[in-house]
């Protein structure tokens, strides 16, 4: 693989394991329902990072997807590029689904996590909100997955036909006439002037 091909996978793998590694971290660090406790008719909640990570992961989901997006020169699975094949234009569609999916269920889960308040639920309880287990690591899976379709998206792409300028063969005219040694390009035949004696 060219070096350009290295460096975008390579770029694109770090922000996918970021984004991942972000979203795996509020996933174990969210708020459960075991850590909130009711007080009246208030929720108080622990303070948790898992606001942050969530942000966090949904922001270098983002920058892998414009990054991949940018080296593909815009959306890669709508353009008529000579170079796409219908493998790469597919890899890119699934990148762009699973990007899109896992920054809103990053983004939710955030939100969620520090989302303050409660309800009485309809057997008179009253209850308060947690993320449900597995929606950060659903959206960190989904993130990974963008970033690993991204990147079979651009390895698949059929390279450009190298353009190799062949000179084509050119016959030179060869006679009593012509010096080889300039270029094969034919001079008039010398014409002294007569001699006188």
């Amino acid at each position: 693989m060219e070096s350009k091909a290295v460096g975008f996978c390579a770029v694109v793998a770090v922000l996918g394991i970021i984004a991942a590694a972000a979203g795996f971290a509020g996933e174990i660090t969210r708020v459960k329902a075991s850590e909130v406790y009711i007080v009246g008719n208030a929720c108080v909640y622990p303070s948790s990072p898992a606001l942050a990570l969530g942000i966090i992961a949904a922001v270098f989901t983002i920058i892998a997807r414009v990054y991949i997006s940018v080296t593909f020169g815009g959306c890669s699975c709508f353009r008529n590029d000579p170079n796409s094949t219908p493998l790469s234009k597919l890899l890119g569609v699934l990148s762009w689904v699973a990007s899109v999916i896992a920054v809103i269920l990053l983004l939710a889960a955030a939100g969620l996590n520090n989302r303050e308040g409660g309800q009485v639920d309809s057997y008179g309880y009253f209850t308060c909100y947690v993320v449900k287990p597995g929606i950060f690591a659903a959206g960190a899976i989904l993130s990974l997955l963008s970033a690993a379709f991204g990147i079979a998206a651009y390895v698949t792409l059929v390279p450009a036909a190298t353009q190799t300028t062949v000179n084509p063969a050119v016959a030179f005219p060869m006679g009593p006439n012509v010096d080889p040694e300039k270029g094969g390009v034919p001079f008039p035949p010398q014409q002294y002037p007569p001699q006188q004696y």
